[in-house]
């Protein structure tokens, strides 16, 4: 194998490394229903009002799937 296609190997390699080690540093595998106060208390201490109202919404959201799966049993 030429230097070339060496090099085109090794920067193959290294990227699918990074995504690799991205998609696994990233990985969120808690249950968003264990603990929804947590959501809550997040909009609450946000600093910038608009964040406020976009964490309220999100909380607003689990919430609204955790209810399901409790009274749905799953």
């Amino acid at each position: 194998m030429t230097k070339t296609s060496l090099f085109a190997a090794a920067a193959l390699a290294l990227a699918i490394t990074l995504v690799a080690a991205l998609y696994w540093l990233t990985l969120d595998e808690t249950d968003p229903c264990a603990n929804p106060q947590a959501d809550i208390s997040a909009a609450i201490l946000a600093d910038d009002g608009d964040d406020q109202a976009g964490l309220a919404n999100r909380a607003i959201l689990m919430r609204g799937g955790c209810a399901k799966e409790e009274s749905t049993g799953e």
